[in-house]
């Protein structure tokens, strides 16, 4: 007998914010929100409204010209950019090509019923489009977010987390997000950290056909999940760290993302700390790895100022709160001398 999964609940929707126009109550939230009609006033997406093509079109006033990176994935691949059979590579070809030269494959295929996958990943806007984010500004300056450009035809993009916030604005063609906050990773079997398609670990469901022998935790992380589906103009507040599966609903899609950091620079990536966790305590006996989960429970994810109250001010070093950017570069510099040794 199958089993009926349960169906993710849509994401909320706000209306009536506009690019300049956030405030804390999206900004800080810590569930995802639909932002109706956020970049209706873009010119991307008013070209994004009367078609793909004039997306594209719009697009190539700002494209530098050299070539960009693109992927290209067989049609049995449905549209799904991931692993190939014996995870030994993956499914498709990262290339360099003209922008023209990859509308002109979209164009070709935007009537075939079985089209090859065809890709932009995550591709720098300020590098590579100068001039679109002045013209098609999200108002979030002061966060000094990284702004980057998807786009492609129909896609699936395996589900995966980012630790940055984002404010993802749909430009054209409809999008589907199925998201699942952070402790859902247990229920969405991640793959290699250190060999994905995007270089960020992905979960190794296939959304549209799971396999709920190989994965029978996905029933609990579907009864957890939220939907969002956009269309041009509409945006989405992704919290950091939240699992994302995003797929390109038309036959041609662009998105628009913006990503921001909470913590300040210096504080170094998060991701390093999983990753020397792994090599230090992950093969120690369960009794010391306890421990040490006491350990970093007291100095990092149940911190309060009053619990170093009884330190002296000037010697609290690294235990104050918030660590300095002094206090950050001297801890990072004692860091990488013991991990020489």
């Amino acid at each position: 007998m199958s089993t009926v999964l349960p169906s993710a609940v849509p994401v909320k929707i706000v209306s009536g914010y506009k690019p300049g126009g956030l405030d804390a109550t999206i900004l800080e939230a810590n569930q995802p929100v639909v932002l109706k009609g956020f970049g209706d006033d873009w010119p991307i997406v008013q070209a994004g409204k009367q078609s793909g093509q004039q997306a594209f079109r719009y697009l190539q006033k700002f494209c530098v010209s050299a070539p960009i990176a693109t992927n290209y994935a067989e049609p049995s691949s449905k549209g799904r950019i991931f692993y190939n059979d014996d995870m030994s590579g993956f499914n498709f070809v990262a290339k360099r090509q003209p922008l023209a030269e990859f509308l002109e494959q979209l164009l070709a295929n935007v009537d075939n019923p079985e089209p090859p996958t065809l890709y932009i990943p995550s591709t720098d806007v300020d590098q590579w489009f100068p001039g679109l984010a002045l013209e098609n500004n999200a108002g979030l300056d002061h966060l000094r977010p990284i702004k980057l450009l998807w786009a492609g035809n129909r896609s699936r993009i395996a589900a995966h987390y980012d630790s940055p916030n984002n404010i993802a604005c749909c430009v054209a063609g409809r999008r589907r997000f199925t998201l699942f906050p952070p402790e859902q990773v247990v229920n969405l079997y991640p793959g290699p950290m250190e060999f994905a398609p995007g270089g960020q670990e992905i979960s190794l469901i296939d959304f549209a056909e799971p396999d709920l022998q190989r994965f029978p935790k996905f029933e609990q992380a579907m009864a957890a999940a939220q939907v969002a589906e956009l269309e041009p103009g509409d945006a989405l507040f992704l919290p950091g760290m939240w699992w994302h599966h995003v797929e390109g609903l038309d036959a041609i899609n662009v998105l628009y993302t913006h990503w921001w950091r909470e913590a300040p620079a210096y504080s170094g990536r998060s991701a390093n700390a999983l990753l020397l966790a792994i090599l230090s305590l992950r093969n120690l006996p369960e009794d010391q790895r306890k421990a040490w989960r006491n350990l970093f429970d007291y100095y990092v994810f149940d911190r309060e100022e009053s619990d170093v109250q009884c330190i002296p001010e000037n010697v609290r070093g690294m235990l104050r709160l918030p660590m300095s950017e002094l206090d950050a570069r001297k801890l990072r510099a004692e860091l990488i001398k013991k991990l020489n040794i």
